[in-house]
């Protein structure tokens, strides 16, 4: 990741969004514009993440900094325990 993805990272006009790739993108409430590229950095950043859709329902792979990938599993408690 080229910068971190804290909201106080980004301008205050700024905001970001994650792709099911795990691309993150950038939003410019001021200019009305996206971009790839963080604000502040100007290189672009991905989160990590990606959602497949080979996984089952709730999973996602994550990747280390050294590239290795791991599988997540969004654990929704839908019995409210």
């Amino acid at each position: 990741m080229a910068a971190p993805l804290g909201r106080d990272s980004l301008p205050e006009h700024c905001s970001y969004g994650v792709c099911r790739d795990g691309r993150v993108f950038f939003i410019d409430d001021e200019a009305r514009a996206t971009t790839w590229l963080h604000p502040r950095s100007g290189e672009p950043v991905n989160s990590g993440h990606m959602i497949r859709s080979d996984l089952p329902r709730g999973w996602e792979e994550g990747f280390t900094d050294d590239g290795a990938s791991f599988f997540i599993e969004d654990r929704v408690d839908l019995h409210g325990e």
